[in-house]
Order: structure tokens, then C-alpha cells, then sequence
């Protein structure tokens, strides 16, 4: 595999000692005569690792380390700090506090030198791994968890829709049962209240609320921690927002119209003491 290695080093014999020792390899090698240059190239191309010099004029390899830590553009890069003066243990410990993951002496030895830079492109290929497999994993998590909120919304809906249909039909009946003889009317009064017994928004309510809390199973308990003093409404209009309901499918399941659903989003932002122009749903989302 081709790697892109910066070499910095006041010396510029040790980048030609560098490029003999891998000769057999197709690496491609970048040179900086000082620790300032060294940042510079190593934002501008970066490097799959860098070997850094201790001593060197306008900064230091050390100063050096320290700055491409603190920037969050190289922070990941992997540094081998070389020396030929530093070289006590407490000078070892420095360079590792600094940032540094390895520590070379001078006069580099080949053999060696090829083993601590093998070893350390393949730790940092093996960290790269293990952070797209992270990533990948995050990825699939928030797709499952969108895939849940379609079907929540889905059987939302489709509950608001049921109980609509079923009170229309109760409506219907009712008014068959006005021009009805006496004889006619029991068979459907039964049916009425048969259907009157399966037309209970609270259910269809609880049964969605449940659904809810197994996909968002803290959603519910933190609000209330930290909004105790919101209502039971309030926090079915959350969770309505946090599966991405519009307002007019919010009032379809709260049987209002949008004007008061928008009413209600503007009272629960002064509840929780947000700003006018916050939008609720990304807030309502981090929960």
C-alpha cells in the first residue's frame, strides 16, 4: 500500500537516508526543514504519518507536535519523533506527553526504522478501520431509527383515520335509527354501541405511546426531568415532533385545526423558555 510520509528534519541527508531505506517501497515522501514548515505541509497534504525531528531552528519538534494535536485538522496523524540528542527516558516521556505515538534514536538504524514505521501505518490503518466501522454502525442505527419513525407515523395515521371512520359510521347509524320502527331500532342501537365500545381516541393514544417509548425509550423521561412543568399534552405534541409529524397531521390526530397546533407550538416554546425564532423540532429531536 502507498502511504504519503512527511519527513521534517533540519538535516536534509536524514530525508535522503529515509528514501534509501525505502527504496523497495512506493511511498511517497514530503520534506520540511523546520517545525513551522512541518504544520504547513502537514494541513496542506495531509500525511499518513510524520516523522518529526526534535531539534530544529524557528520550532522545535516538540512545538511542533503540540500544534498539530491542537488542530483538529491533523490531530489524528501519527508522529515518530527522531532524535540524536534527546534521548534519556524523562525525554522519552516528553515526547509522548506531547502527542508524539513512537520515538526514534539517531543514527536511524534501517531494520528498525522499517519495523516502527510498518508498525505504526498499520495501527493507524487498523484506527481508520475501526472508525468507519463506527461510523458505518452509527449510520445504520439512525436509518433503523428513521425506518421506526416512518412506521410510527404510519400507524399514527392510520389509528386517526380508523377512528375517524368509525365515528362517521356511528353518525350514520344514529340517523338510520330516527326514521326507524321500534321493532328495527334494537339491532341497531346494538351496533352502535358495539362500535361506540371500539371508539376510544385514548386507546389509539396509548397504543401509539407505547410503540413510541419501545423505539425512544428515554424521550418521555427526559422531558419530564427537565420540563416537569409541561403537560400530558404537551408531551404527546413532542413526540409527535419527533418522529417528523407536519402540523396539519398533528391536528388531524389531536382533532383540531393547524391554527391551533401553531398556537400550541408557541405556548410550549415559552414553557421551555426557548427563543421566538428556535425551531422546536430540531430541539424537540436531541431528546
Amino acid at each position: 500500500m502507498r502511504f504519503k510520509i512527511l519527513v521534517a528534519d533540519d538535516d536534509p541527508g536524514i530525508l535522503e537516508l529515509i528514501m534509501e531505506f525505502l527504496s523497495d517501497e512506493d511511498h511517497s515522501l514530503l520534506y520540511a526543514p523546520n517545525g513551522q514548515r512541518a504544520i504547513e505541509l502537514a494541513i496542506k497534504e495531509q500525511p499518513d504519518l510524520v516523522i518529526m525531528d526534535w531539534e530544529m531552528p524557528i520550532l522545535n519538534g516538540i512545538e511542533a507536535v503540540k500544534a498539530l494535536q491542537a488542530d483538529e485538522r491533523t490531530n489524528k496523524i501519527p508522529i515518530i519523533i527522531s532524535t540524536g540528542v534527546m534521548m534519556q527516558a524523562e525525554d522519552l516521556k516528553q515526547a509522548l506527553d506531547s502527542g508524539a505515538v513512537d520515538y526514534m534514536r539517531k543514527p536511524l538504524h534501517p531494520i528498525e526504522f522499517k519495523a516502527r514505521l510498518r508498525a505504526n501505518l498499520r495501527i493507524k490503518n487498523q484506527h481508520e478501520e475501526i472508525l468507519r466501522l463506527v461510523q458505518r454502525e452509527a449510520e445504520l442505527m439512525a436509518e433503523d431509527l428513521a425506518r421506526k419513525d416512518r412506521e410510527l407515523t404510519t400507524a399514527a395515521l392510520n389509528e386517526s383515520k380508523f377512528q375517524e371512520l368509525l365515528s362517521e359510521l356511528i353518525q350514520n347509524l344514529e340517523n338510520l335509527v330516527d326514521g326507524m320502527a321500534a321493532k328495527d331500532r334494537q339491532a341497531i342501537l346494538q351496533l352502535r354501541n358495539s362500535l361506540r365500545s371500539q371508539l376510544s381516541m385514548e386507546q389509539g393514544h396509548q397504543n401509539f405511546f407505547t410503540h413510541f417509548e419501545s423505539v425512544h425509550p428515554d424521550f418521555f423521561r427526559s422531558l419530564e426531568i427537565q420540563f416537569p412543568q409541561i403537560s400530558l399534552n404537551d408531551r404527546r405534541i413532542c413526540a409527535y415532533l419527533r418522529i417528523g409529524l407536519a402540523n396539519k397531521e398533528i391536528a388531524q390526530l389531536t382533532n383540531v385545526e393547524s391554527g391551533s397546533v401553531r398556537k400550541s407550538l408557541t405556548r410550549l416554546k415559552k414553557k421551555m423558555n426557548l427563543p421566538v425564532e428556535a425551531d422546536l423540532r430540531t430541539y424537540v429531536s436531541q431528546f
